[in-house]
């Protein structure tokens, strides 16, 4: 039986989907995000027609989003962002609460991907787990006991936004298109993706030093993690890490050789949901609708 709704809306595709009481994934469905959309109410409407889509979706008890950028909890608007501008400011949750009449949460993406990862599998019993994602951008968040932390005016977490050379953000020196650009730049316009640089590092100077700088800076990304966050574990997610053979265990051992001793042994793992993008959302739904109940 459908028990909450979760979207997750990228630059590339919505998901739409839907857990059950056990939390298991009993419907999901996506389409492109930009077909047949040019502004913000477009988007909106199909956001209306793919949660349409879920069986017995007036049985929900509620929806989450999960959408890239900042959001404004307080407002449920998205502040920043550069995948779906079109929705900055846009009332979604407003709109979406007097269609469906439904409590609507949404939240920043890799936030919602960390709580999947949080509340299962690897991290379900750890306290304090900080998500990594690293795709085409790079994105994080951090869950304490069970909850999303969002810090004063929710950019708690957001890991983007560290600088780790002084000057440069952890976004424009370790995602996949930073990684991808400046390889175009220096080895190959033709340079498809971040898997070919990884594997050209073995055999040309020029990648094996962009690999070399992308491993430094995740260095210097998990020791001002574990010295500020502290987590219990810090989860690894996104595309990147399709090619984790070619540099994770140098980045482990570099980051425990260099780390304070309290916290060299924070365990360092890779992500267990493939999309948690969809269950995420749906946790959202569900654990911000409890907490409400128990407030009340």
């Amino acid at each position: 039986m459908i028990e909450y709704i979760g979207i997750d809306l990228g630059g590339t595709n919505i998901r739409v989907g839907a857990i059950d009481e056990n939390e298991n994934i009993i419907f999901e469905y996506k389409e492109p995000t930009y077909k047949e959309v040019t502004n913000g109410e477009d988007l909106y409407i199909k956001i209306e027609k793919l949660i349409k889509k879920v069986p017995n979706y007036k049985q929900a008890k509620s929806i989450g989003l999960g959408v890239p950028g900042s959001v404004d909890i307080k407002t449920k608007r998205i502040i920043t962002s550069k995948n779906v501008s079109i929705l900055k400011n846009f009332p979604l949750a407003e709109n979406l609460n007097k269609e469906f009449n439904k409590p609507i949460y949404i939240e920043n993406d890799a936030k919602v991907a960390a709580l999947a990862e949080a509340l299962s599998r690897k991290a379900k019993e750890k306290n304090i787990v900080c998500y990594i994602t690293i795709s085409t951008g790079l994105g994080g968040g951090v869950i304490i006991n069970k909850n999303i932390y969002h810090g004063s005016n929710n950019l708690g977490g957001y890991l983007s936004r560290m600088i780790l050379d002084g000057e440069n953000t952890s976004d424009s020196l370790i995602s996949g298109i930073a990684l991808y650009n400046i390889a175009k730049e220096k080895i190959d316009e033709n340079i498809k993706n971040t898997e070919e640089i990884f594997k050209l590092s073995k055999t040309n100077n020029i990648a094996n030093e962009i690999v070399s700088e992308f491993k430094k800076n995740l260095v210097v990304l998990f020791l001002n993690i574990s010295a500020t966050i502290n987590p219990d574990i810090i989860i690894l997610g996104g595309g990147v890490l399709k090619s984790k053979e070619y540099f994770l265990e140098d980045v482990i051992n570099e980051f425990r050789n260099k780390a304070h001793p309290l916290t060299k042994n924070i365990i360092i793992e890779t992500a267990g949901h493939k999309e948690p993008g969809i269950l995420g959302a749906c946790l959202l739904a569900k654990t911000e609708k409890l907490a409400e109940i128990s407030s009340n």
